[in-house]
């Protein structure tokens, strides 16, 4: 939010100078990359100015009443009149953005900006014009975009001309093209298109020759029924002819029906200058969901300008844009300013008049007088410069720092003895520097809406946030909706060693929170429990006493071990000198299956002078020695404690120290602690033989979770493509043939996925390739079975899909052979040269006859063939890279075999 640093900054900006600027070169389309005239590749990264020429009502918080800007002006002309509502938009468009709004985008990182153009300020709508079929053409709109190019161009910075608002609006979503249903519209008028032909053809005869105009995209979001898209690509080609009589420069960009990202009848292009321009909103960021966009991209031979994003939280911006990045994309993001909002870069302030207004159109409120009105307007006119807006500058943060770095630094500066706020934790990451359980909104995918900050305030992380009633201390918020585990940090200034007495800010009706804080890592408190204040917003304090603090400490941790609490604020009070009290155990935790870190109050005197005899550990009532005892290298606040013996996540483990030579740096003992509790992190894994659910998963990418209607009912999964992947952590406790049985439902496709293990160092094997028929319904469960060899030891194993969508209920796993028996598991065939370069020799062994098949990883089949004694199998046609060769006998026993083809 906008604090005094910030004010310095647009202090400073204001009065800055700017080098001249250089001379800009036209982009284009370069295969699938987009590259200046020098054949330098460029990454636009981009703003959207959304609301300025085109209104929104959500951006201005009259949705309920007034979606499309046509609607708003009727509003507004009902209270003021027709000169009123002028005046009004007059001082919107003059104020709304201003040369500082580049000047600081610039600055930020942002080279470009996507402009969204509403076709009324270029031509008069077809149902005035003087003359049917004739154009108007309108000074305002081009006036505009002509000081809006200037200020890019000196900054150097890109200009993308969006047609946000095309002649009769261009989809049924009114809000966003500003339709109106009592008119025809884009697609019902071949009026409506001879107009949008004309004016695109008007804006490239003025910017033809201007290379700070990066792109024209074309129209935005068209959706309508457009039957295989060919209403859509005959008015893009149209457009496209229009351009290039006047404009052989500029790069076009063409986005997809249904909001940009439905290319039916729009691939294989008809102009050699054009780039694809999809959007993307409240999705996964998973590197599947990048694959449709690669696939555009490569299969049409042109660039991807993704040229909307955004509306959802910090966290959500920083994983989006590094999946785009990764693949080279381009992006603008949606938008720059709205009424009360924090995601967007700036917040415009709403005035108690305005809010007057807004209750009056909801219904909820007396008609505000004439003179109440135009000052509510004209203040929200004046309210909308950047200089009186709230700068969210942790929305940056997270477009740009984030997406370089996981480095965590302040929010704020904290100097202790004094105050700090709840709120404000530093900058960085969620579980960096911050964990929160709830962190953005996917609703597209998962058909739900999450809030990740459930305030709706201040900040645009996961951390909830809301305004407070507490009065002491306060910055006026603090966070709420805590849940268990959840943290924050908090970078401090110590000025002085010493103990110190932290007031802690709380309140609560429940009986169920509890916290811990850390210094530098380290817990130094064991649990404070968080008393019943009697309300949310009803506040006292918790007293933390004698926290020792040193001059060296950079940060402390709150950590949440309960749940359903407010915190306000934190005050640190000196109460004296660190060697007052003991060094004491805090908290106790297993880092790996050999490890366990100790926390203490006080950092340690280091080299450690301890014995390992020292301490003891008991896991499950049975003592266990200890091999060794150190400081932790990076927290001398803790110590390591190593064992022989494998942990694992089903372990009770305390532990104990009786020693007398371990001192903290006050040189106080460490004092004795007697079978204290180790929380166990060790991750839980599925035992095999048994039975895994297929939503028990450790890690995944592209799948979803449905309730099903499957015996024992829970969950399943589903919309299952290939590429998608699913991971599950297993302990096979016996190594040999396996029955697996797999129960799956498709409606109308087959289904495929590898199974495949991977242990510790990376390598993987697989154990099954399988196939389902469709069962003809979602819901209709059928059990599949397989045989598979499958070995002993702790693996990932990882459910990788290669068949098209279909849904997974669970996998039973059977030890029908041991590999202790008779029954002969040795190899059952013979490759070689392996690796090898265009052939692979294959001896079937034991005189059998086997289904052979070659794989790629992905579980694409390339050959398949019965073999008996030797064969062999022709890889010229395939790549370099590592292939299965998989074989299955009469018993239904499958094998398979790395091949690596060099």
């Amino acid at each position: 939010m906008l604090k005094n640093n910030y004010l310095l900054f647009f202090a400073l900006l204001l009065s800055s100078s700017f080098l001249p600027a250089q001379s800009m070169e036209f982009i284009k389309a370069d295969g699938k990359v987009i590259t200046n005239e020098s054949g330098d590749t460029i990454l636009l990264r981009g703003m959207g100015l959304g609301g300025w020429m085109v209104q929104e009502g959500y951006m201005l918080q009259t949705s309920e009443f007034a979606g499309p800007q046509w609607e708003i002006r009727e509003k507004i002309v009902d209270l003021v009149g027709e000169e009123e509502t002028d005046i009004f938009y007059d001082l919107w468009l003059e104020n709304n953005v201003q040369k500082i709004d580049i000047d600081s985008m610039k600055r930020w990182g942002f080279n470009s900006v996507r402009v969204p153009l509403h076709y009324n300020l270029f031509t008069l709508p077809i149902e005035e014009e003087p003359v049917a079929g004739q154009n108007t053409w309108l000074d305002k709109g081009f006036e505009l975009t002509d000081r809006l190019i200037s200020w890019c161009k000196e900054n150097e910075m890109y200009v993308i001309l969006d047609l946000h608002a095309a002649p009769g609006g261009q989809g049924m979503a009114q809000e966003i093209s500003d339709y109106n249903p009592a008119y025809p519209s884009l697609w019902e008028s071949q009026a409506n298109r001879d107009k949008t032909v004309a004016l695109w053809k008007r804006i490239a005869e003025r910017y033809a020759d201007e290379p700070a105009v990066g792109a024209y995209d074309l129209l935005n979001e068209p959706n309508w029924n457009l039957p295989g898209g060919t209403l859509l690509r005959e008015i893009y080609v149209d457009i496209t002819e229009a351009i290039r009589e006047v404009d052989n420069n500029h790069l076009l960009i063409i986005e997809g029906n249904w909001f940009a990202n439905d290319f039916t009848g729009l691939t294989n292009p008809w102009d050699d200058n054009l780039a694809f321009g999809p959007h993307k909103y409240w999705s996964f960021n998973n590197p599947s969901d990048n694959d449709w966009l690669i696939a555009l991209r490569d299969n049409n031979n042109v660039p991807i300008y993704l040229g909307e994003s955004g509306e959802n939280s910090n966290v959500w911006y920083n994983d989006a844009i590094r999946l785009l990045e990764s693949e080279g994309f381009s992006w603008a993001w949606w938008t720059i300013k709205k009424v009360e909002s924090i995601s967007g870069l700036f917040s415009i302030n709403k005035s108690q008049n305005y809010q007057t207004l807004l209750n009056y159109w909801a219904g909820n409120g007396p008609k505000p007088s004439q003179e109440l009105a135009v000052q509510a307007l004209r203040g929200l006119a004046e309210a909308s410069k950047l200089e009186n807006c709230v700068y969210n500058h942790t929305v940056v943060d997270a477009m740009f720092r984030q997406v370089q770095t996981d480095e965590v630094i302040p929010f704020t500066d904290h100097s202790v003895p004094g105050i700090v706020h709840a709120t404000d934790y530093d900058l960085g990451r969620n579980g960096s520097a911050y964990y929160d359980n709830q962190t953005a909104t996917f609703h597209v995918t998962t058909g739900e809406f999450t809030a990740w900050n459930n305030g709706w305030v201040y900040r645009n992380d996961g951390v909830d946030i809301e305004p407070t009633q507490d009065i002491v201390n306060s910055n006026g918020f603090n966070v709420g909706w805590i849940d268990s585990d959840e943290w924050m940090r908090y970078s401090i200034n110590v000025e002085e060693d010493g103990l110190y007495n932290v007031i802690t800010r709380v309140a609560t009706p429940s009986t169920s929170g509890s916290f811990r804080i850390g210094v530098n890592g380290g817990d130094v408190t064991n649990d404070r429990f968080v008393p019943v204040s009697g309300g949310y917003q009803t506040w006292r304090p918790v007293i933390v006493e004698d926290v020792m603090l040193t001059t060296d400490d950079e940060y402390f941790t709150f950590r949440s071990i309960g749940d359903d609490y407010n915190l306000s604020s934190f005050e640190f009070i000196r109460v004296g000198d660190s060697d007052a009290v003991d060094a004491v155990y805090t908290y106790a935790e297993t880092l790996d299956k050999n490890h366990i870190s100790v926390h203490l109050s006080k950092p340690l005197t280091t080299p450690l002078e301890a014995s390992a005899s020292d301490f003891s550990i008991r896991i499950n009532g049975n003592n266990v020695p200890v091999a060794s005892a150190i400081s932790d290298p990076e927290n001398n606040r803790k110590l390591i404690l190593e064992i022989s013996i494998d942990m694992i996540f089903t372990h009770v483990v305390h532990v104990t120290y009786s020693g007398n030579n371990i001192t903290a740096v006050d040189d106080t003992p460490l004092l004795n602690f007697t079978l204290e509790p180790v929380q166990n992190n060790l991750q839980s894994f599925h035992i095999i033989p048994g039975l895994i659910e297929a939503e028990d998963f450790s890690n995944q990418s592209g799948a979803q979770l449905e309730d099903t209607t499957d015996d024992g009912l829970g969950q399943n999964i589903g919309f299952l493509d290939p590429g998608d992947y699913l991971d599950y952590e297993v302990n096979i406790s016996e190594a040999g043939v396996y029955e697996i049985d797999v129960r799956h439902a498709s409606e109308v496709s087959s289904g495929a996925f590898v199974l495949e293990l991977i242990d510790e160092e990376g390598d993987s094997q697989t154990i099954l390739n399988a196939t389902f028929p469709s069962t003809n319904g979602w819901q209709n469960w059928e059990t599949r079975s397989f045989n598979a060899q499958i070995p002993t030891g702790r693996y990932t194993m990882r459910m990788r899909i290669t068949g098209t969508q279909f849904n997974v209920n669970w996998m039973d796993f059977k030890l029908t052979t041991s590999s202790t028996s008779d029954v002969n598991l040795s190899p059952t065939i013979l490759l070689y040269p392996n690796p090898t370069m265009d052939q692979v020799n294959i001896e079937v062994l034991n005189g059998n006859t086997l289904e052979v098949k070659l794989l790629s990883m992905d579980g694409r089949q390339f050959v398949k063939k019965n073999i008996s004694g030797k064969d062999n199998i022709d890889l010229s046609l395939l790549g370099s890279g590592i292939y299965i060769i998989q074989t299955t006998d009469q018993n239904g026993l499958v094998q398979s075999h790395k091949l690596i083809k060099i």
